[in-house]
């Protein structure tokens, strides 16, 4: 796959790619091209780790200044 994308969109990807395949009855170029994007998403799967969720669906940075702001309210 060229582009780098999280796990969550992946796995869609695999869903819909498996829907359409199935949904194709000949064997076709269509088919056969489907059938490539289906492995190369498998492929990019299992090298993709899990996203870290941090408190309150929080990014890194935003999770960093709360814990800076809590570690400055202490002291």
């Amino acid at each position: 796959m060229k582009q780098a994308h999280n796990k969550k969109t992946l796995e869609l990807l695999l869903i819909n790619y498996n829907n359409i395949n199935n949904d194709l009855r000949k064997s076709c170029e269509e088919k056969s091209k489907f059938e490539k994007l289906i492995k190369e998403v498998q492929e990019a799967l299992k090298k993709v780790r899990d996203p870290v969720v941090y408190k309150d669906n929080m990014t890194a940075l935003e999770f960093a200044k709360h814990l800076a702001t809590k570690a400055n309210e202490r002291n």
